[in-house]
């Protein structure tokens, strides 16, 4: 039997959790608050942050410069406001962006050695500036993650992500209450990112038993409420439980890390401006029919509340039409995206898939 963890943030959960917490002040006295420019518009996350922070006298700034998929130069340019504070500590509100970004200035304001050249060959025990989480969309599980997944610019921007054993949050303050303003679509969309997740890590080469164990319970609590809020329920505890599938999700990947629906995902992302938990739902069952070929995947079809995987690939395939339409891209695109797909994490898992493979893969989902 397989296994390792290692996860220090310590996750404070419930509605309020922020206006009550009062440990900010364990981190310091100053604090730079990261996040994107309209967050602030559709729940109370920000004001009730800023609240909390007067509470303990803490004097604070407010950057609304957090991207989407955010790059390695805005990590820079934040990482210099935060400087220029004096910060002693980050915190971070929003979507797995904004969360990234925080994670990310964290380790760029602690190393004045790192810039954008070299940023990926950070030290793994370097140091970063003490960050809190406070998630308000249910999908990502970056509120108990080290690592921030940043876009790499070029002709067809790729994905990388950087980690340093010090870029956990010391905090993770998880009030479902903000994730009530996502909209449908968004909402569908990020519990699709923790389905995808806790299978991905399931079988990823890495992963072993912590990852399956966090991924079926991730499962067991987002199917059943993402499949009742499809149906037109919309009572709050659908939304509390998505919320908790997301944070066990992210446990799974922080043990497993994710495979080729991530890795292939990323270019219908950032080159066709397709949301993260639809782009890597488009390959989610392909993934567990070639890894139902080499594995045994009742326990996971079982978490799903499936009976096979015929079934699973239905309901993906329904909730993907009904709120998605795939994209129909040219086979010579396709063939750009499978050789940087090959770059990434294609092969965490036992399936050992060739540059062919991938474009396969690419061609049956999404070509024309």
């Amino acid at each position: 039997m397989i296994y390792s963890c290692y996860s220090p943030t310590e996750i404070i959960a419930g509605e309020g959790c922020v206006l009550s917490f009062r440990r900010f002040s364990w981190l310091g006295s100053r604090c730079v608050i990261i996040t994107g420019k309209n967050m602030h518009k559709y729940n109370s996350a920000l004001s009730d942050v800023q609240t909390a922070l007067n509470n303990e006298k803490i004097k604070f700034c407010t950057v609304t410069e957090a991207e989407n998929n955010p790059s390695v130069k805005s990590i820079f340019s934040i990482s210099s406001d935060v400087k220029a504070f004096n910060a002693d500590f980050i915190i971070g509100i929003g979507g797995g962006s904004s969360m990234d970004t925080a994670k990310a200035v964290s380790i760029a304001a602690a190393n004045d050695d790192l810039n954008e050249d070299n940023f990926f060959s950070v030290d793994y025990n370097a140091p970063s500036l003490p960050v809190v989480l406070i998630g308000t969309t249910a999908g990502t599980g970056s509120e108990v993650m080290p690592s921030a997944v940043l876009t790499v610019k070029g002709d067809i921007p790729i994905k990388k992500s950087i980690k340093t054993r010090n870029s956990y949050a010391e905090f993770a303050l998880c009030d479902y209450t903000y994730t009530l303003s996502m909209p449908e679509a968004i909402a569908v969309s990020t519990a699709l990112d923790t389905i995808c997740h806790s299978i991905e890590a399931a079988y990823s080469k890495k992963g072993g038993e912590w990852s399956k164990i966090y991924g079926h319970a991730a499962l067991k609590h987002t199917f059943p409420a993402l499949s009742a809020f499809i149906n037109g329920n919309r009572d709050n505890s659908l939304r509390e439980r998505l919320y908790f599938g997301s944070i066990l999700g992210g446990y799974a990947i922080n043990n497993g890390g994710t495979s080729f629906p991530h890795s292939m995902g990323y270019m219908l992302t950032t080159m066709h401006n397709i949301h993260h938990g639809f782009a890597c739902a488009v390959f989610i069952s392909e993934f567990v029919s070639r890894i139902s070929e080499i594995c045994d995947v009742s326990d996971t079809m079982s978490a799903c509340g499936v009976n096979s995987v015929d079934e699973f690939m239905n309901m993906i395939d329904n909730i993907l039409s009904a709120y998605f339409e795939k994209p129909h891209i040219e086979q010579s695109e396709l063939a750009k995206y499978a050789e940087l797909a090959m770059q990434m994490n294609v092969n965490n898992n036992y399936l050992n898939l060739s540059f062919n493979d991938c474009l396969n893969i690419y061609i049956h989902n999404c070509g024309r």
